[in-house]
């Protein structure tokens, strides 16, 4: 019998905590060290270098605090995610008996465990739907990844602030946060001058000029990238960006750059929620991990009541961010809208791993897309699957690909 995580509440170690996870898979008997990130008495995550597939039964052998003897816990997981070069790797206990229930309370109850607490908001924000998240986030400064300040300054020291145009739009593409505060800022100077809409990081930048850009840049807050909910959405949207840009150009794009700005800012809402209200999304992620929700979107309507893309089209509302912008993430019926949702789509399944078994389908979907490109050089653009993993990949894809035609009426 599994058990349900939000039956209980979950304690964080007050100090590094040392565990040791086992399972078995196609090459035998795995066995590696992890590092306790939380613990219930249904559950636990903890971070690994390598992790099982969700799905997998596994062993979590834990050390538990004031205890000589190690308990040995199997577990089911329920789902995995990048943290850096690591997983964090959330499973559900399958078999608890009553002397491991007692371990398990026992160490909770000391001052090495505290409860996990979501963040606490001076407003009473319980109910808000999407108009009042979306004017409550409008109206916040918006921060920038540390990195993009790193990466600003060190490019300032080695060119001797000589900077180019192209050297800022590098930055800019791979922050998503940075990518919208220049669109904010380009389309407050295009109103005041009447322009055109600004649609790219390039026509920004140049609206702005290098000046402006190192103070825009310098002056912004910061996100937190220790928190792995909001680091895995900024990397799961620069993911998606250089994929946009990649396969849209196969099919001589008029602006391949615009359907990159689209994929790159298509979950500009729940990246915002992570930064001003972590307890959304991550309360999104529980339902999902503990089964309660299936799909992303059923467990962001099911723990807070509205859908994070409705969030991202209000803030592009009341941003009056480019409409063609706003076109391309709504999913206006067109091969641009499209390719900018399966690049959004297929950066979500490959964050969680290059063997992600919705991989195939959303290569058969690109496939379908740009007829024109090869099943391989698809592949080949997924730039984070390892080499010696492509073909598999390939032969796969293109069985689904057949599946999908013999299914189209």
């Amino acid at each position: 019998m599994s058990f349900d995580r939000r039956e209980y509440i979950r304690y964080k170690p007050t100090a590094p905590l040392n565990g040791l996870l086992i399972w078995q898979d196609e090459h035998g008997d795995q066995k590696f060290s992890a590092l306790v990130s939380d613990l219930s008495q249904g559950g636990c995550s903890l971070i690994s270098l390598e992790a099982p597939l969700v799905g997998t039964l596994a062993v979590a052998v834990l050390t538990l605090v004031e205890s000589e003897v190690a308990v040995k816990l199997q577990c089911h997981v329920v789902s995995r995610n990048p943290v850096g070069n690591a997983f964090q790797i959330s499973m559900k206990f399958e078999q608890v008996s009553e002397q491991q229930e007692s371990q398990l309370k026992a160490a909770l109850a000391t001052e090495a465990f505290q409860p996990l607490r979501a963040n606490t908001s001076p407003i009473s924000r319980k109910h808000w739907r999407v108009p009042q998240w979306a004017a409550y986030l409008t109206a916040q400064q918006l921060p920038v990844m540390p990195k993009s300040k790193q990466a600003l300054l060190a490019l300032e020291a080695e060119k001797e602030n000589e900077l180019t145009a192209t050297d800022l739009v590098v930055l800019a593409e791979g922050d998503p946060f940075l990518c919208l505060c220049l669109l904010r800022e380009a389309e407050k100077r295009r109103s005041e001058r009447l322009g055109h809409e600004t649609s790219t990081p390039l026509a920004a930048v140049m609206q702005l000029g290098v000046t402006s850009f190192h103070e825009l840049l310098l002056t912004s807050p910061e996100t937190d990238d220790t928190r792995s909910g909001l680091a895995n959405c900024e990397a799961r949207a620069v993911m998606a960006g250089q994929l946009a840009a990649a396969w849209s150009a196969s099919r001589s794009d008029v602006s391949p750059t615009q359907v990159l700005m689209a994929a790159l800012l298509s979950e500009m809402g729940e990246l915002l929620l992570w930064h001003f209200a972590p307890e959304l999304p991550q309360a999104a992620l529980d339902a999902l991990a503990s089964g309660e929700a299936r799909r992303t979107e059923a467990a962001q309507d099911a723990m807070c009541g509205f859908k994070f893309k409705d969030l991202t089209l209000k803030c592009a509302e009341l941003w009056n961010l480019p409409s063609i912008l706003v076109q391309l993430i709504r999913g206006h019926d067109n091969v641009r809208a499209n390719l900018a949702r399966l690049s959004r789509d297929t950066a979500r399944h490959l964050i969680t791993g290059p063997d992600n078994p919705a991989l195939p389908d959303d290569l058969a979907s690109a496939k379908q897309l740009l007829p024109h490109a090869s099943m391989e050089w698809l592949v080949e653009e997924l730039i984070w699957v390892p080499a010696g993993m492509r073909q598999d990949l390939v032969d796969k894809a293109n069985l689904a690909l057949v599946n999908n035609v013999q299914e189209t009426p």
